[in-house]
């Protein structure tokens, strides 16, 4: 995310273009025509293994903040389980035939806390569909990834929107929105430090 701050901020000209040329494109097909093909694209984007933080920035700058936010939920949602069907229909034998009785053990922990093992893998950034395929190999249970994953994304999710957005707010408003752009960014990793410390913290009996 850094990263992405340095680029926006040493390219002012060039990216404050950026949204008249999409906006033409929005004229062209229509807005909610744009967003159903935007969600169309991010739900089967895990097949193409295309970055997953470039269309979320990109909904923010054609959407705007609200809408962006309201179309990347469902977009990246249904791509997020997408994967991990997908993962679990043609990779769970797989795995399942080469377990030993570690693995079996640590599935099992797993399974038992599925749901805050997916929340915490969220809200510090694991790699998005790395996480989407790896749960699908194993024996989690998809409400408790997609629940983990709902919530999870969240504070990432809206920072990188709010991100994009920005683009086109001109330099006056550019400290304040990535100040809070970041602030939701690190409130995800605040928040998985206070879960992990008193879920997976606490000794099972």
């Amino acid at each position: 995310m850094l990263g992405l701050l340095y680029l926006w901020l040493q390219s002012d000209v060039m990216l404050t273009q950026i949204p008249d040329l999409l906006n033409d494109w929005l004229r062209q097909w229509g807005f909610f025509n744009a967003a159903l093909i935007y969600i169309i694209l991010y739900t089967v984007r895990p097949l193409t293994l295309f970055p997953a933080s470039l269309l979320t920035i990109a909904s923010g700058l054609v959407f705007g903040p609200w809408y962006g936010v309201l179309f990347t939920i469902i977009g990246e949602n249904c791509s997020a389980n997408l994967a991990f069907v997908v993962a679990r229909w043609f990779g769970r034998d797989w795995v399942q035939a080469r377990e030993n009785n570690d693995i079996i053990k640590w599935e099992a922990k797993l399974s038992d806390n599925g749901l805050m093992t997916v929340l915490i893998m969220r809200l510090i950034y694991l790699p998005f569909d790395a996480v989407n395929f790896g749960c699908g190999l194993t024996s989690m249970r998809q409400r408790d990834f997609a629940l983990g994953t709902f919530i999870g994304i969240m504070p990432g999710l809206v920072s990188f929107v709010l991100l994009g957005g920005s683009v086109a707010s001109g330099v006056d408003n550019r400290i304040t929105i990535i100040g809070i752009s970041v602030a939701c960014f690190l409130l995800g990793i605040i928040v998985a430090k206070r879960i992990r410390k008193h879920n997976l913290g606490t000794p099972q009996s």
